[in-house]
This record gives C-alpha cells, sequence and structure tokens, in this order.
C-alpha cells in the first residue's frame, strides 16, 4: 500500500483503502489519481493541486483546502463534512459531486458555473454571494443549507428536496424546479395558497 508523503508529486496512481488521519499533506500535488475506499478525516490537504482526480466512496471530513487547486475533480459516494471549499484557490475550481454527502460546507463566494451536485445530501452548508449558474441539484436534498445573493440562473434543481430558497434575495432567471416542492418557493412571500377541494 502507497504511503501519501507531503510536498509529493503523484501522477497516475490508484489509492486503494488509504487511511489517513489528521496528517499533514500540505503542497502536494495528485494528477490523474484515483482514491477509492479511503479516509482522510481531518487531513490538511493546504496548497495542494488535484488535477483530473476521482474519489470513490472517501471520507473527507475535516480537511483543509485553503489554497488549493481542484481542477475537474469528481467525488462520488463521498462524505464531505465541515470543509470550507471557499478557501480554495478560486482561479480554477472544477469539480463534480454525486451520489454524496455534503454537510455543514462552505461554498460561500465562489464561482461553481456548471458544478454537478447531483443526488446529493447537501445538508446546513452555505451558498452565499455563489455563482450557481447552470449548476445541477437534481434529485438532491438540501435540508438546512442556506442560499443568499447567490446567482442560481439556470439552476436545475428538478426532483430537489427540502431546499428553502428566497427567491427575491437570489438571481433566480430560467432556475427549474419541480412541483409540488417548487411551492416552497413562496414561502418568503405573504400570501396564502387555497387548495381547491
Amino acid at each position: 500500500m502507497m504511503e501519501i508523503l507531503r510536498g509529493n508529486e503523484y501522477e497516475e496512481i490508484i489509492f486503494s483503502k488509504l487511511i489517513v488521519l489528521n496528517k499533514n499533506l500540505t503542497e502536494t500535488n495528485f494528477l490523474e489519481c484515483n482514491f477509492k475506499n479511503c479516509d482522510f478525516s481531518g487531513v490538511d490537504f493546504s496548497k495542494c493541486a488535484f488535477v483530473e482526480c476521482n474519489f470513490q466512496n472517501c471520507n473527507l471530513s475535516l480537511i483543509r483546502c485553503d489554497d488549493s487547486k481542484f481542477r475537474g475533480v469528481q467525488f462520488n459516494n463521498c462524505k464531505i463534512v465541515g470543509v470550507n471549499f471557499n478557501k480554495c484557490d478560486d482561479f480554477i475550481i472544477e469539480m463534480s459531486f454525486q451520489e454524496s454527502l455534503i454537510e455543514s460546507c462552505n461554498f460561500s463566494n465562489m464561482k461553481l458555473k456548471k458544478t454537478p451536485f447531483k443526488q446529493c445530501d447537501i445538508f446546513e452548508s452555505d451558498f452565499i454571494y455563489t455563482d450557481l449558474s447552470e449548476c445541477n441539484f437534481s434529485y438532491s436534498n438540501l435540508k438546512g443549507s442556506v442560499f443568499s445573493k447567490s446567482n442560481l440562473s439556470k439552476a436545475n434543481f428538478s426532483e430537489a428536496k427540502q431546499y428553502n430558497i428566497n427567491l427575491l434575495d437570489n438571481t433566480h432567471n430560467k432556475a427549474i424546479f419541480t412541483m409540488p416542492e417548487a411551492s416552497s418557493l413562496l414561502n418568503n412571500f405573504n400570501i396564502k395558497i387555497k387548495e381547491i377541494t
């Protein structure tokens, strides 16, 4: 089993079943690497670069990624809790999330245009002043997540649920929502909806 050493560069490596907890792996670069069934809880990945990498069934809870670069990075069926993604290097951010748990994470002030968040549980996370235009949140559960002063233009919330989005507080031109959950978009208007019996 290969060990990851701080400051090294890894290319086209498959890391499987690694358990690396609370370790300093700053300034380490990963190019076209695959991470499968790994636990990186509490690892400091600050000033790292991840290019065309894939995380599958990994625990990335409480990692630090200050000034890190993510380009072409996929997270599939991962657990991501308490991560401040807004501290990443925002020059190039290209990520996708599929069937992952994203909880208590911060995506504020980020440019995430066209980012997929498909079939994810996105709980208690912040999207404040975030560019989410053309993002895909389809089939995701957004319970407790905050959307404020964000661009949701052309974002896809098809079959998403438990979102609380104030249309007066966000840009939402041509965003897609589906019933019955879309009725929650009226919560911030002082109106009553009467059902026809």
